[in-house]
């Protein structure tokens, strides 16, 4: 187990976000996530919890890997720290079997694409899901705000919140349905997102 401790940011222009990052920090993968939450009727929601499947297919080579995690925030006060357990398994499918046959539903899920960058212990990402694009920054608390202060990132716009809760605070305010499944529209959506990576791609 490991306390994952984290600033994250709405960024309103993907590019030039990159371009900063880039000068900061370096380039390791982009890659199309799949994440399904489970849970036992409500018993984890209850609690705050996430049971979470994950299927990674990285971008630019292909290569196809599957993470479970479960993940429970301590505080959301300023910088959101979150108790995570993370493991690898070796099948997506087999996973979902083992998770229902112990009594685990699919409660929701949701897509997105996920750039990784790294500062020396720091963890730099920008996940761009059907509703707009979101910077994290993960590592040692000191560090994660001189990285934010470099990114010219204003601490007072840190959302501690979860993106399915992001997305459902967008739906009741434009009133329109939560769906319970955060999917790009069709594939000419997740086209998009993947040919403005170009600079990333090459």
């Amino acid at each position: 187990m490991a306390d994952e401790i984290e600033l994250k940011f709405e960024i309103e222009n993907y590019e030039e976000t990159v371009k900063k990052i880039l000068d900061n920090a370096d380039f390791e993968s982009s890659a199309h996530e799949l994440t399904v939450m489970y849970d036992e009727g409500k018993k984890l929601f209850e609690k705050d919890g996430r049971l979470r499947l994950r299927k990674i297919v990285d971008i630019k080579t292909g290569i196809e890997k599957t993470e479970m995690s479960y993940k429970k925030p301590k505080t959301r006060e300023g910088i959101k720290i979150e108790e995570e357990y993370e493991i690898v398994v070796s099948d997506f499918k087999e996973a979902e079997e083992i998770l229902k046959n112990i009594g685990f539903e699919k409660v929701s899920s949701y897509e997105r694409i996920r750039d990784t960058f790294k500062s020396g212990d720091v963890k730099i990402t920008i996940d761009s899901f059907p509703f707009g694009d979101y910077l994290e920054i993960e590592g040692e608390i000191e560090k994660i705000k001189e990285i934010a202060s470099t990114l010219n990132l204003d601490m007072s716009k840190n959302i501690t919140k979860s993106c399915d809760d992001i997305y459902a605070d967008i739906c009741i305010a434009e009133g329109k349905e939560v769906d319970d499944n955060i999917t790009f529209e069709n594939p000419e959506e997740l086209k998009k997102e993947t040919e403005k990576r170009a600079v990333l791609l090459k």
